[in-house]
């Protein structure tokens, strides 16, 4: 009987010392890693005589995380790199221009927040939510005829929700998978003199599959 009271003794003065240091299992800091496809909308531009209706090969990208825990829910500073290579232009419904070239990247700087799932087992679903800034780049696009057609960059507000799993193999790592839509307002470029220097406003919005590792310490 004293041992007993001696061990429930101990377990009662072990929680309040963990309480009294703020320690929770729960809440903990990680650093992030992951690959992505990503598969960018179709775009139009302007230029002087018409219209160009520009499609993307399916694309790559990369990204890195460092993000803080708290019990159910986390928060993450996150930068990430995309790439598509151009698949075709047309001039106002024509069929594919000869040469068509170029490509569109964005570097995106941005904060996340999430909502993992209670599954009482090692896999934990979640949702998320981020926004924060992007740099969008039109580069060499263009034709045989005329190599360059548009390239320019501008820095747009950007914003992204995420769906995905993870499972956490220890409490120190877990590896993900996540489907995320990631997008940015209308981004404001010019076309070259060649083509009469027109300006236009283009959406760039993305589809991404996603799959990484978490790191806990």
């Amino acid at each position: 009987m004293r041992t007993n009271r001696k061990f429930i003794t101990a377990i009662l003065a072990g929680s309040v010392l963990a309480t009294a240091s703020g320690v929770s299992t729960a809440d903990s800091t990680y650093v992030g890693i992951h690959g992505m496809w990503t598969d960018l909308k179709d775009l139009d531009f302007n230029v002087a005589p018409g219209t160009i209706e520009s499609q993307f090969d399916s694309g790559t990208g990369f990204g890195i995380t460092l993000g803080r825990s708290f019990d159910q829910f986390r928060a993450e500073l996150e930068y990430t790199s995309r790439k598509n290579d151009i698949k075709s232009h047309s001039l106002n419904g024509s069929p594919t221009l000869p040469g068509s070239k170029g490509e569109a990247k964005s570097d995106a700087f941005m904060l996340n927040g999430y909502y993992d799932i209670d599954t009482s087992s090692a896999f934990v679903p979640y949702l998320g939510a981020g926004f924060g800034m992007a740099k969008v780049k039109f580069d060499d696009f263009g034709v045989a005829a005329i190599p360059d057609v548009l390239n320019d960059n501008e820095s747009q507000f950007a914003y992204q929700f995420m769906a995905g799993g993870e499972y956490r193999f220890a409490d120190t790592w877990g590896l993900f998978a996540e489907y995320r839509y990631f997008a940015t307002a209308d981004v404001d470029v010019n076309t070259s003199s060649a083509t009469g220097g027109v300006s236009n406003s283009i959406a760039y919005k993305t589809n991404n599959i996603l799959v990484g590792a978490r790191f806990r310490f």
